[in-house]
């Protein structure tokens, strides 16, 4: 490890708590999404979070000889934690999913740092897939933001 007082289990931990927010708040967009298509492409952003939390689970286990025991009281970004009639009107969503690119954003940096932590090589491949993941999901996330706010800017226009 570059750094003694580095705490891979915590991280490992806090990694697993975030991938399960992300998943339950795309669930959660997915549930409210009126179009079939952006339902399908966020459900689909939900299932990459599941593969995340279950790739680092499995890795938490071969580490530590214990299964990931989730917390419920553990909430890595408040801004996910939201309710369905958040998703009423536009201004909302256009909220949401700037949270969203924000989290993914700090997720991505998150893997990064823990790329530069650890050894060996797999685990710094593993945590800078799992960046470039990350990466990946803000330009989806920016993709609807900008055409979200086209609609709007259409509607507004009307």
């Amino acid at each position: 490890m570059a750094d003694e007082i580095f705490d891979l289990k915590g991280a490992l931990s806090y990694a697993i708590h975030a991938e399960i927010q992300a998943n339950e708040f795309y669930k959660m967009w997915a549930q409210n999404t009126q179009k079939p298509a952006l339902r399908k492409e966020i459900e689909e952003l939900a299932d990459w979070e599941e593969t995340h939390k279950n790739t680092l689970s499995k890795y938490y286990l071969e580490l530590f000889g214990e299964p990931f025991a989730a917390d419920p009281n553990v909430i890595v970004d408040p801004a996910l934690r939201v309710q369905a009639d958040e998703f009423k009107d536009y201004y909302s969503q256009l909220r949401l999913i700037s949270t969203a690119y924000l989290s993914e954003l700090r997720a991505a940096e998150f893997y990064e740092n823990l790329s530069q932590k650890v050894e060996p090589n797999e685990t710094k491949q593993m945590f800078q897939d799992l960046a470039n993941m990350e990466r990946g999901h803000m330009a989806f996330i920016r993709k609807k933001y900008d055409e979200l706010r086209g609609e709007l800017e259409g509607r507004l226009m009307l």
